[in-house]
């Protein structure tokens, strides 16, 4: 996109939403809200290079013009998650100087060495397992460790695969309770338990993954045609053999890998045996992780930290959670909620279509445990007057499935852009992912697949539960 187009764009947009909020007869400090937060966000979308700086100006606009406070600040920034990724980073971190990443990287594709559709079906296929048992920001730290070094051996360029990877991980991450903090917060809300999850969710998040690999044969053509005719020599093919060996040094790794996993997929019965609140071990083993990372690697501990951690990446998730707290303190999200009551008229689909583009819509640019929460209320006062538990399902899947639909429309979307930075400063990759680059195969992507859950939804509200 040319500069005068972008300059263009964020004009118009940012004067649109300042107009929007005035003609729905906004008060004035709830118009100045929205209108900064479309500061912030726009700027974001179109200048992805300077986030921060958007980041930045967006929360000190929201401070000088009294329409976010220190404490939903605080409130709002998810230091837990923005923990659990700093933790799983320096797991990972850890991972990669003992080589435990080669070693698992070459274990997966020495069976399948001249068939690399193969392999990324299962990089795939495995990105949508690790979600569900852990989170996407796990798996998807985990999983581009792996893709990266796949990409290098059959010379591709590894953007086009990691957005597929973090597609098929935000899908994974609705099909069970643990996946994603939605599906926790969903869980209570509605007094879903994990079996309900597997028996409504996973199904349609494992169709909708599967649907999605088959679009990835087609977006990732070009790079398969061009694996296919790389011929690597006999003696690469027999240290791709040799590296997939297990060996003495790879024993430590291993069970740091594998308890790190276990610990994040049991979480939840940790902590009703312990009694503790919800998610305490979700961090808690995640920092149990890093904690083992650091105290192993001894002398290259500090390395570790400082070098493994993606610092702005994470700065600009702490400025991001944060600013959505205007919409609270201004009250603009009770506004949303009492517009949405007024159209329903108590017809199921058309309840579940509003709240589904609600939370989509959302989700997509901004976060989704703020679309959730937003819509949560409007179906609480809906129990009773019909069925509601088909619409916890549909905002489910609009909360994560919409995720995929741009760059910073999840968690995992971001540390995957962030990841691909790293790279470029290394000089691994010769250009980092863009926002237009996402969006033309995200909104596809998401409005198939969650075209595919509502319609199966759909089918099956005559044998659901009231």
């Amino acid at each position: 996109m040319k500069e005068y187009a972008k300059v263009a764009s964020y004009i118009i947009t940012v004067a649109f939403t300042a107009f929007a909020t005035y003609m729905l007869h906004l008060s004035l400090q709830q118009i100045v809200s929205v209108t900064i937060l479309a500061i912030f966000i726009a700027g974001s979308f179109i200048y992805w290079n300077f986030r921060v700086a958007f980041a930045f100006l967006g929360i000190t606009l929201l401070f000088v013009f009294n329409v976010l406070d220190i404490q939903h600040f605080i409130n709002y920034s998810n230091i837990d998650v923005l923990t659990l990724i700093i933790a799983m980073m320096i797991v990972v971190g850890f991972l990669e100087e003992y080589k435990f990443f080669d070693w698992l990287t070459a274990r997966i594709i020495v069976n399948f060495l001249d068939r690399p559709m193969v392999v990324i079906f299962l990089l795939l296929l495995l990105s949508f397992i690790m979600s569900s048992l852990v989170n996407e920001v796990a798996s998807i730290i985990f999983m581009l460790a792996i893709a990266v070094r796949v990409c290098k051996y059959y010379e591709m360029n590894p953007i086009p695969l990691s957005i597929f990877l973090v597609f098929t991980t935000n899908l994974g991450s609705s099909a069970t309770v643990i996946g994603n903090p939605i599906g926790v917060l969903i869980a209570f809300k509605a007094g879903l338990s994990f079996m309900d999850f597997m028996r409504w969710a996973f199904p349609i998040s494992l169709l909708a993954t599967l649907v999605t690999i088959a679009i990835s044969r087609y977006y990732l053509e070009g790079e398969l045609k061009k694996a296919k005719t790389v011929k690597h020599p006999e003696e690469v093919k027999n240290e791709i053999k040799r590296m997939a060996k297990f060996h003495k040094k790879l024993i430590v790794p291993t069970i740091v890998f594998f308890g790190v996993i276990l610990g994040l997929a049991l979480h939840h019965y940790i902590e009703e045996y312990l009694r503790l609140e919800t998610n305490t071990m979700l961090l808690g083993m995640s920092l149990l992780g890093a904690s083992a990372s650091l105290f192993i690697a001894h002398d290259r501990a500090i390395d570790i930290v400082e070098k493994k951690v993606d610092w702005w990446s994470i700065l600009y998730f702490l400025l991001l959670f944060a600013s959505v707290g205007t919409l609270e303190y201004t009250h603009v999200s009770d506004i949303i909620t009492s517009a949405v009551m007024s159209v329903t008229k108590g017809n199921i689909l058309y309840i579940m279509l509003i709240l589904s583009a609600v939370a989509g819509a959302i989700t997509s640019v901004m976060d989704n445990v703020l679309a959730i929460a937003i819509v949560i209320p409007i179906i609480d006062s809906l129990k009773g007057v019909i069925n509601v538990f088909p619409i916890w399902w549909a905002i489910l899947f609009a909360g994560t499935y919409w995720g995929n639909a741009t760059l910073i429309g999840s968690t995992a979307n971001i540390v995957m852009a962030g990841y691909m930075d790293k790279l470029k400063k290394r000089g691994e990759l010769e250009r980092s992912v863009g926002m237009w680059e996402w969006i033309k195969i995200g909104v596809p992507v998401s409005a198939i697949t969650f075209f595919l859950a509502f319609l199966l939804l759909y089918l099956q509200l005559g044998i659901m539960p009231h």
